[in-house]
């Protein structure tokens, strides 16, 4: 698997418009691409946040940064944002879960 974050830097007044508009820009779209496995957005009350996206292979990863999802958050989120967003690249060696459904 292949795991890449993206810290961000938002306004704390912002916050919470950010993590909606985050889901609908991001997260929706990232669900219908191929190689998803999952994401998640962790957010601390100073206005920082993380993104961390899980994708099978890093051509799916690359694939969806194709997409020019980067260049819109920049664009999008510009306003909003303290300085801009750094990203890094992870390889994911270890992973568990637990299946809370059963």
């Amino acid at each position: 698997m292949y795991t890449a974050t993206m810290r961000y830097y938002f306004k704390v007044e912002n916050m919470v418009e950010c993590i909606e508009k985050w889901e609908e820009d991001v997260l929706e779209v990232a669900e219908e691409q191929e190689g998803f496995i999952r994401m998640q957005f962790l957010a601390k009350k100073d206005g920082e946040a993380m993104a961390i996206g899980t994708w099978d292979e890093k051509k799916y990863a690359e694939a969806f940064m194709k997409t020019g999802i980067f260049k819109k958050i920049l664009e999008d989120f510009a306003p909003f944002m303290t300085k801009e967003p750094s990203p890094e690249i992870w390889t994911t060696v270890l992973y568990s879960e637990i299946d809370i459904d059963e």
